[in-house]
């Protein structure tokens, strides 16, 4: 398909999303984790579907909303444009010989990355870009098959190999080729889905975007920092960072916590509060996804939440606030508080205030929230594939609890790779090992915009199901379990027969909400 028009209008109606995120009975099911929420208050019965008011995007003749960021400065780093309501953030990439480019999803949430291909005849794909053998005279395909169920659509396809070029590198790896998906995806402007969640969670059984650019050593470090930016600001300096950090994207130090999941992006939260009155939380986790719009918490703790917000009031799931509120909702991890902007907790107008963008649904366990878009804006995003960490800084304007940084420092390290004054990436080198802190106790590492680090230690307060079967031969005919494995093939992928699974303890939510697939909105699509 030809590149489409992009176009800004936006018209406001009731729009399906999905939130990516594992279920929490430890497997992978991603059914689970892309449900539509609703706006409209329902049912007092959480495992019942929602959907979520906001803004839809609206297609005429192949032309979605789309506000697009500048390009950055740093060779390692590619542009997060969104759809201009902060529902959906994704990025341009290109594929093929042809260099066919694509609306990627950036998704935290999910490690699948696939595309809509030119073979597939769904609404959804007519809509939107697609890629095939006219698109490419390198791509590859295979009877490998893949799917994707989630709580309003689904999406399957082949497994197929081809270059692909993202933030200046050029990488041959493998991905899913949709062949249909469903009409969920018909609204929204991405062409297919970038994963970037822990690669135990890729239902294609291939390496993962991160595993192939670190496996091809175009990484100075395995991590990724995330910058999402606020359509409302007009800064339109969105960015994605491979191997490292732009200092220039946050204020003060980098604050870290290890995982407690090896499937997916989820920390120990120590607690939330409003104003400086805690909420008394304990125990609670919080998954970091990129593709959810909105902060999903458990009914009772998003009702305990809003009761410190003056002027809050419930209407079912959904909670109602002041159109004026500028009280201050923070979330602490780590020993850490960090504030979430009126601007993004603030919602639609309704008939007796405006709606909170915190929505009180329980996706997963009782204690797991889903910390998406609304809290992501207003911190950068460290995403250490190495060794678990994920870290935040406050950014550069955003509002910050008086309480920004640890406190103590009992550990100490040091990192490399200060940025210079153009604005380059910091590769922080050194952090603390994988065996320092633990779930009930994370460790806290801060990182000075110079590159000199200090780790701290603090006590904590506290899916789709995816298949994927082998075929017997691809399409030249080879009959293998990976029939691009090939000697020195660094991007070839290993054992494409097996079935996704997850062993988590506790399941995360992958990304999508307000804007279905990511979050798609609530979690964009996937």
């Amino acid at each position: 398909m030809h590149r489409r028009w992009l176009s800004l209008p936006l018209l406001s109606s009731c729009v399906s999303a999905f939130y990516p995120y594992h279920s929490g009975d430890g497997g992978n099911d991603n059914s689970k984790r892309f449900i539509p929420l609703d706006l409209e208050p329902q049912t007092k019965d959480d495992s019942a579907i929602v959907t979520l008011d906001i803004k839809k995007m609206v297609r005429r003749n192949n032309i979605f909303p789309v506000v697009n960021s500048t390009d950055p400065s740093m060779r390692n780093a590619m542009a997060i444009d969104q759809d201009g309501n902060d529902y959906t953030y994704f990025s341009t990439m290109k594929f093929g010989s042809k260099d066919q480019e694509m609306y990627m999803l950036i998704d935290s949430g999910s490690a699948n990355t696939w595309v809509m291909g030119s073979s597939c005849k769904s609404n959804a794909c007519q809509t939107h870009n697609t890629f095939g053998s006219e698109d490419s005279t390198t791509l590859k395909t295979t009877t490998q098959t893949w799917s994707m169920t989630y709580g309003t659509g689904e999406v399957d396809g082949v497994v197929a190999k081809d270059t692909v070029q993202l933030a200046n590198y050029t990488v041959s790896m493998n991905f899913g080729l949709a062949s249909t998906a469903s009409d969920d995806f018909n609204n929204y402007p991405m062409d297919g889905i970038l994963g970037l969640g822990r690669a135990t969670s890729d239902a294609l059984d291939s390496p993962t975007i991160m595993e192939v650019l670190n496996d091809q050593g175009h990484l100075a470090e395995n991590i990724l920092g995330i910058h999402l930016q606020r359509s409302s600001d007009g800064t339109k300096d969105g960015q994605i960072t491979f191997g490292g950090v732009d200092s220039s994207k946050f204020a003060g130090k980098l604050s870290y916590s290890k995982t407690i999941s090896s499937s997916s992006w989820q920390i120990s939260a120590d607690d939330a509060g409003v104003d400086g009155k805690t909420a008394g939380f304990k125990g609670k986790t919080a998954i970091i996804d990129t593709g959810t719009s909105y902060i999903l918490m458990p009914p009772a703790d998003a009702d305990a939440l809003h009761q410190l917000i003056p002027g809050s009031s419930q209407n079912g799931e959904r909670y109602v606030v002041p159109c004026s509120s500028s009280a201050n909702v923070y979330f602490t991890i780590s020993g850490v508080k960090y504030s979430v902007s009126p601007k993004d907790y603030v919602g639609k107008q309704s008939d007796t205030g405006c709606q909170s963008n915190i929505i009180g649904h329980q996706p997963f366990g009782p204690d797991d929230w889903i910390l998406g878009d609304v809290f992501l804006k207003n911190v950068y995003t460290v995403l250490d594939f190495e060794h678990g960490w994920i870290g935040f800084g406050t950014k550069t304007g955003a509002a910050a609890a008086s309480s920004s940084t640890a406190t103590s420092s009992s550990v100490s390290s040091t990192g490399t790779g200060a940025p210079s004054s153009s604005g380059s990436s910091s590769s922080v080198s050194s952090r603390p090992s994988p065996t320092s802190g633990s779930a009930s106790s994370p460790t806290t590492f801060a990182v000075s915009t110079t590159g000199a680090s200090s780790a701290t230690a603090a006590s904590s307060g506290g899916g789709a199901a995816a298949t994927s079967s082998a075929g017997p031969e691809d399409s030249n005919g080879d009959s293998d379990s990976d029939p691009f494995s090939q000697a020195g093939d660094t991007g070839s992928s290993s054992g494409l027969s097996s079935s996704s699974s997850s062993s988590a303890a506790k399941s995360r939510s992958s990304s999508l909400i307000p804007i279905m697939g990511l979050a798609f909105a609530v979690g964009f699509i996937l």
